[in-house]
């Protein structure tokens, strides 16, 4: 099996009105769910190849659920917010950085023997950033280094062996011009040709969330229909082969323009198989890690509290 996770910053499922993904026109997600039925806090679906439930992101933690707590419960299985005793927002701090160095789940896969990878790339001056303490490691990079997985570059982008952040190289082109605008569609392909080689991959898409923060109503729908021509260029590669792929979120923002930052509406867990499979009883963020290594390894003995 190779398992591949999308995820989505920022992208709850929320009501009706004011909700850019109810807006956009997304006909390849309206095909696999039978409808135009990315919404709702309460929709549940499921048919031989297609899953999707609702996922508190509370963590059991008054407040609003931030990236930090919310990105590190996620890749670990362990309650982030709970062990702070608050949400904690962008970047993890010594404590959340310690609980993915020993959970995160590339490590936990990795120490199993499986291939695992983080498809998004770096642009050239990332490392010397880092190193100048000009930026930090995300949750999902600190995730992926701590299971010795090797941090995709320009070059790789270049031959079709990652995807950048935005996609379609948009952004990354306002560094570096020479580097080719793709289709959504095309960067859908390309991990999904990638993914093939690997027992797990991430890909991390966090746009979604910037343009909730700038409330930018044109922009959200537009982002939205990326996302869905991201999937079915994806697809087009997948779906013959044995594949399960995963897409979800840390907490919402994009899907409800009447409050102006995160919400604290439940994500979506959307799940895509080739074959009928059982999937996990999620229904919080701590499941997904144990459900998703249990999947790939199904006697492994999970120990996460």
């Amino acid at each position: 099996m190779h398992f591949v996770m999308i995820f989505l910053d920022g992208f709850g499922l929320g009501e009706e009105k004011n909700n850019p993904i109810v807006a956009a026109r997304t006909p390849f997600i309206d095909e696999l769910l039978g409808g135009h039925y990315l919404w709702g806090k309460q929709r549940r679906i499921k048919t031989g190849h297609v899953f999707l439930t609702p996922l508190d992101t509370s963590l059991d933690v008054a407040g609003i659920p931030q990236s930090a707590t919310g990105q590190t419960t996620l890749w670990t299985g362990v309650n982030a917010a709970k062990s702070l005793g608050f949400h904690l927002s962008a970047h993890p701090n010594e404590e959340l950085t310690e609980i993915i160095r020993e959970k995160s789940i590339f490590k936990q896969l990795a120490d199993q023997g499986k291939k695992v990878t983080f498809a998004n790339t770096f642009t050239r001056s990332y490392n010397q950033l880092v190193a100048a303490g000009k930026k930090r490691h995300s949750a999902s990079t600190l995730s992926a280094l701590a299971g010795g997985v090797r941090l995709r570059t320009i070059d790789d982008l270049l031959q079709g062996q990652g995807v950048y952040q935005d996609m379609t190289n948009i952004i990354l082109r306002e560094q570096e011009p020479d580097i080719p605008l793709i289709s959504p569609y095309v960067a859908g392909q390309n991990l999904g040709r990638l993914a093939l080689n690997y027992d797990f991959t991430l890909y991390e898409f966090f746009q979604t969330d910037v343009c909730g923060h700038k409330m930018d109503w044109e922009k959200a729908i537009a982002i939205v229909e990326q996302i869905d021509q991201f999937l079915e260029g994806f697809m087009s590669v997948v779906q013959s082969e044995d594949v399960v792929w995963l897409l979800i979120s840390d907490h919402g923002n994009i899907e409800d323009f009447t409050v102006h930052g995160h919400t604290q509406n439940p994500v979506p867990a959307l799940g895509w198989s080739n074959r009928p499979i059982k999937w996990p009883q999620w229904e919080r963020l701590e499941d997904v890690t144990p459900g998703i290594i249990k999947m790939i390894i199904p006697n492994k003995n999970m120990n996460n509290t």
